[in-house]
């Protein structure tokens, strides 16, 4: 695993969705501690567009019950 991690890691509105169950350990592997460059969430915020609280990493959004 990389050294490298997601500058939005301390503030990343998608952990509130997980309450760091898991699910969301699954998510910081595959993007916020290695890949975060292709987190879609990453992309937005840099372009300065609106990032969803239920916008996944892969793009998809959450559907909220």
């Amino acid at each position: 695993m990389s050294d490298r991690k997601c500058s939005h890691m301390d503030n990343c509105g998608m952990y509130a969705l997980f309450n760091y169950s898991a699910t969301l350990q699954v998510w910081k592997i595959n993007y916020c501690t290695a890949d975060y460059e292709r987190c879609e969430r990453y992309k937005r915020s840099l372009e300065g567009r609106p990032v969803p609280q239920n916008l996944m990493p892969n793009g998809v959004l959450l559907q909220k019950t």
